[in-house]
């Protein structure tokens, strides 16, 4: 299986790594948007029917948009570890690589307990408790994404160390 990713890696690295390099840029630039651009504005909105409905409908687009980018940049990163060797590499350079995978990994797991929030939020506005609709998208909006954010720009510095630059 290893030489299958090492085989696909050289035929199409540049590919893989353009892949790789774009979703994160995507990532980043949507949670980027979501906090301090999106959010301001949502908070201006009077009707707690109308602005709860409207973050809805975002995160659950938002959710749907994130699906795929992580799954590009997770497939992206198998084929780069493997095709790239890092493994029998520098041991520090090995460490990097899983310390960017443990990054990864809590940013996804991070995603996922979103998700579970926005469930949550959904189910308040079907009954119209907009409290609970509110804890949940204030605990997405202003700390779950802009720690996945924190955590990511960490990530494409490792990245930036690993391609040796």
């Amino acid at each position: 299986m290893r030489e299958f990713f090492i085989h696909i890696f050289n035929d199409y690295g540049r590919i893989i790594v353009f892949l790789h390099i774009i979703s994160a840029c995507l990532l980043i630039g949507s949670m980027f948007v979501m906090r301090f651009v999106i959010q301001p504005v949502e908070v201006d909105i009077e009707d707690e029917k109308v602005k709860f409905g409207s973050c809805l409908k975002m995160m659950k687009r938002y959710i749907l948009f994130l699906v795929p980018v992580m799954l590009i940049i997770v497939l992206t990163s198998i084929f780069m570890n493997l095709g790239l060797g890092f493994k029998n590499g520098n041991p520090a350079t090995y460490v990097m690589v899983h310390t960017k995978e443990a990054l990864w990994t809590f940013i996804t797991f991070n995603f996922v307990y979103m998700y579970f929030k926005y469930l949550q939020a959904k189910k308040g506005f079907d009954v119209e408790n907009y409290i609970e609709v509110e804890e949940n998208m204030v605990l997405m909006v202003r700390y779950l994404i802009p720690l996945n954010l924190i955590l990511a720009m960490i990530s494409v510095y490792f990245g930036v160390i690993l391609r040796g630059y």
